[in-house]
């Protein structure tokens, strides 16, 4: 893995002088892992606090060998620079999207793939199958990082200041998008004309009409308040991604066993808190919006997926084998299979 440049470098210089802005604890001495975990993001989002679950749970299982160190807000570097500089100490851990290692490996560009899975009870079935796990290791691979566990995030919708419901609505449309290749491509498909802002910025350009939307989380984007901007919120439900603890996996290999277990458990219990806290959080949320004023707006999805239906392989037929297994695991369809079957059955007897 490569490190671009000695200016990144310099924002590990900085750690020598103590806490940053936003670190949520003394380091303890009495620990014989002190470990900085990078976050983008401050209480209330879901990678920050999936985080908080897996400090929590390392520094228990280990008896306090394991001292974890949260540094929110983006506070050791953007993710492009914390997990470049990984290998050299900038962080020990980190918990972002499976996405954001696109710029490593094409192969993470999976994550972000738009329409492959139904809905969260699909998401779920995937990440926690042995496909999941093939997932996270072929990208683990290509990347050099040693991923762990697998929290769901909430699905990506559209936030935006006029109502919008079909494909066709969407041409056009000016939204920040991030600046990801995958994510863009979506919105270029569509029609739309996606801008890649740093999402601190993002609030500004909304108010000052130089985008007219966003898409992110429900939840992250309420934790932004862009509901004092953007009146119409959505459902395009066009992404599910998987947020994981990424680590270099050399170090992960370097660490004893008893310690790299404890990783895993902690990661495995933060991602079981996660997965089943985001779906209350996500309602509660949709609540506030419309209790706020604002307006939620449901889509037909299917019309979505059918127009999304050849993005794969136009654009990512390297990942087409992939997708189509992540759909394959669809339960609404097996549903359907046993539906059909039985249809069948009951036919052949009727008939007997």
């Amino acid at each position: 893995m490569k490190v671009k440049g000695l200016i990144i470098a310099v924002t590990t210089m900085t750690l020598a002088v103590g806490c940053f802005s936003g670190c949520s604890s003394a380091t303890d001495d009495t620990a014989e892992y002190h470990w900085k975990m990078a976050l983008n993001s401050s209480a209330g989002d879901a990678a920050y606090d999936g985080a908080v679950f897996f400090k929590e749970k390392i520094e228990e299982i280990t008896n306090g060998r394991v001292e974890v160190t949260l540094y929110g807000g983006a506070s050791l570097g953007t993710t492009s620079e914390v997990l470049e500089c990984m290998p050299i100490g900038v962080a020990d851990i980190m918990c972002e999207s499976v996405g954001t290692l696109s710029t490593f490996t094409d192969l993470a560009n999976v994550d972000a793939l738009p329409y492959i899975y139904s809905g969260y009870d699909h998401f779920m079935k995937v990440w926690e199958s042995d496909l999941g796990d093939e997932m996270k290791e072929v990208i683990g691979d290509e990347t050099n990082f040693k991923l762990l566990g697998n929290m769901y995030r909430g699905a990506r919708i559209v936030t935006a200041t006029k109502e919008m419901t079909t494909p066709e609505d969407m041409k056009g449309f000016k939204l920040r998008a991030l600046n990801l290749d995958v994510y863009l491509k979506t919105w270029q498909y569509i029609g739309a004309a996606p801008m890649p802002l740093a999402m601190s910025e993002v609030y500004t350009a909304l108010q000052q009409h130089t985008v007219e939307g966003q898409e992110n989380p429900m939840s992250d984007s309420y934790n932004y308040a862009f509901q004092e901007v953007c009146k119409y919120w959505i459902k395009t439900n066009h992404v599910y991604s998987a947020n994981v603890f990424i680590m270099d996996r050399d170090y992960f290999n370097s660490l004893p066993e008893d310690i790299q277990a404890a990783a895993i458990e902690a990661s495995e219990y933060a991602s079981d808190q996660m997965n089943s806290l985001m779906l209350d959080r996500e309602a509660e949320t949709e609540q506030k919006l419309i209790d706020s004023g604002c307006t939620v707006l449901e889509v037909d999805t299917q019309e979505f997926i059918d127009y999304y239906a050849d993005f794969v392989d136009t654009y990512y037929p390297e990942l087409s084998d992939w997708a189509n297994r992540i759909k394959a695991m669809d339960p609404n369809l097996e549903g359907a299979a046993e539906q059909e079957e039985t249809v069948q059955d009951d036919a052949a007897e009727g008939t007997a």
